[in-house]
């Protein structure tokens, strides 16, 4: 099935697509991922009754003895590819359709190879089942203008599920429809229109072509107490808006409805948007006071997370906690739970909150991480940092030292003791000379150790730490957006260092639109990663996809939206605003933030991720990981974007 816009081949044996082209693509990119079905059924065990090609048009029929699922496929008059799947009961009694026994199979190719493959033939999926207003965005991974739409301009989809998800692979996606009843002989119909795009805002402009698309946009989809929801609204008739049962009004303003809503409560609010025969919604997080949000999470650590066993050898450490047993947890041959490693976000949090606040407290607790830190897994003499205590050396990991050196300088930033700067520069040298200038490591601070160095007196070795990160980040840009490998083959947090590190450069050179040139070609890949949904799950919030098998208790591959690595990509906004002068990244960058809140508890506990689809391989999604692992990254930044523009309002 071919015409200008594509080349859609469908399996005879299967009666599903396997190749979505497009024929003026070079790189010949099939957006319908190896092995995949599209319009598999799942739920229920269909079988193929036809199959038939004639011209451009198809359809394919399966039965189960009680429900027949029909495809019909053809190009609509503006090079659109339509597919529509009628559902017909034929048993002689009533069905209920619903998530947990039918999806409709979608494989965009959401694959992970070697990031030069990645930038040509694969795509990040964006996913919205907003009931009536249903939609996927799939972004091919590199800077580009062939991109691939869904509108779904019939039938209602609430949720998603993935199949065969794993470290390189986001697998299959299955969207599930709202429930529904089928009497005997009664028919249902999905329907969608597979388009080509330009980019995100080509993607909603085409959106906004369908009279059932309903556009809604949260000024900010996570608040706090005391702000306001900010709503607008743009859909073809005059909207009715509910939230918990109450009717909320709306204001016009032009071809648009404007709603304030200030909330009694914290909490989740979902704002259902009904315009004519269609509904939708948008998912707003409200969390209390940030700052007392911050002071919960705080003592919750200090009191709950560290190890005071003074006879072992975690004493001082940090541990991940379990919120199911209320208690630490610890795994030595588990490198993802050990007490080294990345849960150096704690203390990163409550440093930087002691640069704001003089708390006894918490100061004995740092105090006593640092004196772990220096037993058990830095060594003061070489400037080595171990994967795990007992300075462990049987696996040397590139991406641990930035964050020690990162934990140094914060702690200079705090004392003002320069023997911190001693340290970061003998371990920089170490980590240079075993080849630290090729790991893409989010942990490298080149602002903050700089200024760290430009506050003292040292003016040599400050010298001497910029020519190392000099040498760091020329061998990022000669490298370009051909990433090299890391623990996975390409993924948001490979991009983010390139952005972060040459614009940080950047801010110390005369040279600066060189830099943000160069930045600019990786942030083109970067954002790409970040969804734009109304719902604080999903709206500025990076794709991530394996966290909850590797930090997570439950240990399950699939979307992890938010993760609070995503926190990674506001920090390269940052950078990259500060550096351009263009705010509306680091106006992006907050509601990324922001919205990775909802992995911090109001009452200080904290979430290692947030689970999103509906199941993962039959398995239930839909949860907020019990461990909190990790997670206070969100907080940390959260306050260093405080520092720039007060976005939280929290003062010393």
């Amino acid at each position: 099935m071919t015409n200008k816009n594509f080349n859609i081949a469908v399996d005879e044996s299967t009666g599903c697509i396997k190749s979505i082209c497009m024929p003026d693509d070079k790189h010949e990119m099939n957006w319908c991922a190896e092995g995949g079905l599209w319009g598999r059924i799942h739920g229920r065990k269909m079988k193929l009754v036809s199959c038939d090609l004639d011209n451009n048009i198809s359809s394919s029929v399966f039965d189960d003895t009680q429900l027949s699922v029909c495809f019909k496929r053809s190009y609509a008059d503006n090079g659109n590819f339509i597919e529509t799947c009628i559902l017909t009961n034929i048993s002689e009694t009533v069905i209920c359709v619903n998530r947990d026994n039918f999806g409709i199979e979608f494989p965009l190719n959401d694959r992970y190879t070697s990031a030069d493959e990645c930038m040509v033939r694969h795509c990040n999926t964006h996913i919205w089942c907003g009931h009536d207003t249903a939609w996927i965005n799939a972004l091919r991974m590199g800077n580009s203008k062939l991109n691939l739409g869904i509108f779904f301009t019939e039938g209602s989809f609430d949720c998603y599920c993935q199949d065969g998800c794993k470290s390189n692979n986001r697998g299959y996606f299955i969207l599930c429809p709202t429930s529904f009843f089928l009497k005997s002989g009664e028919s249902y119909t999905f329907s969608w229109e597979i388009f080509r795009h330009s980019g995100k805002n080509d993607f909603i402009s085409k959106l906004s072509g369908y009279e059932r698309y309903i556009n809604v946009k949260a000024e900010r989809c996570t608040i706090f107490m005391g702000e306001s929801i900010k709503l607008t609204v743009k859909c073809s008739d005059t909207p009715e808006i509910l939230c918990r049962g109450e009717k909320i009004c709306a204001v016009p303003d032009g071809d648009e409805y404007i709603l304030n809503y200030t909330p009694a409560l914290p909490g989740e609010y979902r704002f259902i948007v009904k315009s004519g025969e269609n509904s939708t919604w948008a998912d707003v997080m409200v969390k209390i006071p940030f700052d007392e949000l911050l002071e919960r999470r705080v003592r919750f650590i200090v009191r709950e997370q560290q190890c005071l066993d003074p006879e072992s050898p975690l004493y001082g450490a940090f541990l991940i906690y379990d919120n199911e047993y209320d208690s630490m947890y610890f795994d030595y041959r588990n490198p993802d739970h050990n007490a080294c490693r990345e849960r150096l976000n704690i203390p990163f949090l409550l440093i930087k909150y002691l640069q704001y606040r003089n708390d006894t407290e918490v100061r004995a607790a740092i105090d006593r991480f640092i004196k772990f830190v220096f037993r058990e897994f830095y060594d003061e003499e070489t400037g080595e940092v171990y994967n795990n205590i007992g300075k462990n050396r049987d696996l040397i990991r590139l991406y641990n030292a930035p964050g020690v050196m990162l934990l140094f300088a914060e702690m200079y930033f705090l004392t003002h003791d320069e023997s911190y700067l001693s340290h970061i520069l003998k371990l920089a040298e170490n980590y240079y000379s075993v080849g630290g200038e090729k790991c893409y490591a989010n942990g490298i601070a080149i602002d903050k150790v700089m200024r760290a160095f430009s506050m003292s007196n040292r003016k040599a070795d400050g010298e001497r730490m910029l020519e190392l990160f000099h040498t760091h980040v020329d061998n990022i840009i000669s490298n370009g957006t051909s990433y090299p490998k890391h623990e996975v083959n390409y993924e948001q947090t490979i991009v983010t260092p390139a952005v972060t590190h040459i614009s940080e450069m950047g801010l110390l050179c005369e040279n600066k639109d060189y830099y943000a040139a160069k930045a600019k070609e990786h942030l083109a890949c970067l954002e790409r990663f970040s969804g734009h949904q109304p719902s604080f799950h999903l709206n500025e919030v990076a794709i991530r996809f394996w966290d909850d098998y590797w930090f997570g208790k439950n240990r399950i591959f699939g979307d992890t939206l938010p993760h609070h690595l995503s926190c990674l990509t506001a920090r390269a906004y940052i950078a990259y605003g500060r550096l351009s002068g263009e705010n509306e990244w680091i106006d992006r960058a907050e509601e990324c933030i922001r919205n990775c809140m909802c992995l911090i508890s109001d009452d200080g506990r904290g979430s290692a991720a947030c689970v999103y689809p509906y199941r993962l391989d039959g398995k239930r999604g839909e949860f907020l990981d019990p461990w909190s692992n990790d997670q206070d990254l969100v907080l940390y930044d959260a306050l260093y974007l405080n520092d720039l523009n007060n976005a939280f309002g929290y003062n010393d």
